[in-house]
């Protein structure tokens, strides 16, 4: 008999084990897809950081080349300003040394269209300009200076107006990137030390979740037996997340007395209530209430199983907890200390009466029978 009762319980929990074989596979199948969808997405994301990346290049090349610009133009801007510069010297140096030079009517032997009238010249200075013996020397001179002061405007009107105000907008943009790391520093840091915190949650919320687990499950097997009143009755918890069981769903599973393995949904009434109940006997041991309410819990059960249950409440209300169960069936009532009914009286309006009834000082003449019986079996059994 417990070669068979061990073989039925390894069957049962062959077919549990292949059930939830079942749901794991899809489950890991639903996981692979999924991984497969992330690495995807993973892989496009790094082509598309590989192009930021590549514009990031060439936009930082851009700057360069256009700094690079910059500085070239500034730096003819300089040239050019000390060739004015330059120039103007020569120009003062002219006035100072020699004065106006006045050349009014120069008849030269050539047609009258070629001559040349007054011309009042500032001109250049330096032993060259001293050196200078005629008049058409000091004006070829003079030529050649207007055209390189030309040349050099030419210069200006083609050189862009420098920037003065970029090294200003370069100290901006980089007090802003310091702004901008320290900050993606902190919240970097704030983010680490969040995680750590989260961790640590995380660990004491599966420590106090596993505890309170193990204990119900351990204790919902032994109350169920008690409840059922055979010990070939089982009742077993299987987390479906093992590593986050708090995450998902617990299944609950029932072997009733001389049945097979069934799911919850498929046992009767009766012993779904008897179920629930081994449950939250269960999870009520964990942390016990002095106090414990039920209301019409045996409106499923018949006799016999109105009798286990009620023995094991009453049981348990004389070491563990007080109980105030709400029944309208006599099987149920008659095993408690004392009973308190609720009926309507009429007088001059309708109210409520309350009545009371202390069954303690009544003996149970159904548990002397019974202990009275498993005397008797005992004294038959240790008789030679």
């Amino acid at each position: 008999l417990e070669f068979e009762k061990q073989k039925t319980w390894l069957n049962i929990r062959l077919e549990y084990s292949r059930s939830q074989l079942t749901k794991k596979l899809h489950k890991v199948n639903a996981l692979k897809k999924d991984i497969q969808k992330r690495r995807e997405d993973i892989d496009n994301l790094k082509k598309a950081e590989e192009n930021c990346r590549q514009i990031l290049d060439e936009l930082m090349a851009k700057q360069q080349q256009l700094k690079d610009v910059i500085i070239t133009q500034n730096s003819n801007i300089d040239t050019v300003q000390t060739q004015i510069e330059e120039e103007r010297k020569k120009f003062l140096a002219v006035e100072s040394s020699t004065g106006w030079i006045c050349v009014s009517y120069l008849h030269i032997s050539y047609p009258k269209e070629n001559r040349i009238t007054a011309i009042g010249v500032k001109n250049v200075l330096h032993s060259d300009v001293q050196a200078l013996q005629s008049d058409q020397e000091v004006k070829a001179h003079l030529r050649s200076l207007l055209q390189q002061i030309a040349s050099q405007e030419d210069v200006l009107c083609k050189t862009a107006a420098p920037n003065q105000r970029a090294q200003e907008n370069l100290k901006t943009l980089r007090h802003k990137f310091q702004e901008y790391t320290d900050a993606f520093e902190a919240i970097t840091k704030e983010a680490r030390m969040r995680r750590q915190e989260f961790e640590q949650v995380k660990k004491r919320r599966y420590d106090l979740f596993s505890r309170c687990f193990e204990h119900v499950s351990t204790s919902v097997d032994q109350v169920y037996k008690k409840l059922c009143g055979n010990n070939s009755a089982q009742a077993f918890l299987m987390a479906e997340n093992s590593e986050e069981p708090y995450l998902e769903g617990i299944s609950y599973s029932c072997v009733a007395p001389g049945k097979r393995f069934m799911l919850m949904d498929d046992l009767s009434r009766g012993e779904k209530c008897v179920a629930a109940l081994a449950l939250l006997f269960a999870v009520h041991s964990f942390q016990p209430a002095p106090l414990f309410v039920l209301n019409e819990v045996d409106a499923a059960l018949d006799n016999t199983n109105i009798g286990k249950v009620s023995s094991y409440i009453k049981e348990q209300s004389q070491e563990q907890f007080q109980m105030i169960v709400i029944s309208s069936k006599e099987e149920f009532f008659s095993k408690a200390d004392s009973v308190i009914g609720i009926c309507p009286e009429y007088e001059d309006c309708m109210f409520s009466r309350v009545l009371t009834l202390d069954l303690s000082q009544y003996p149970d003449t159904e548990d002397q029978e019974t202990s009275k019986r498993h005397g008797e079996s005992h004294e038959k059994v240790e008789c030679p």
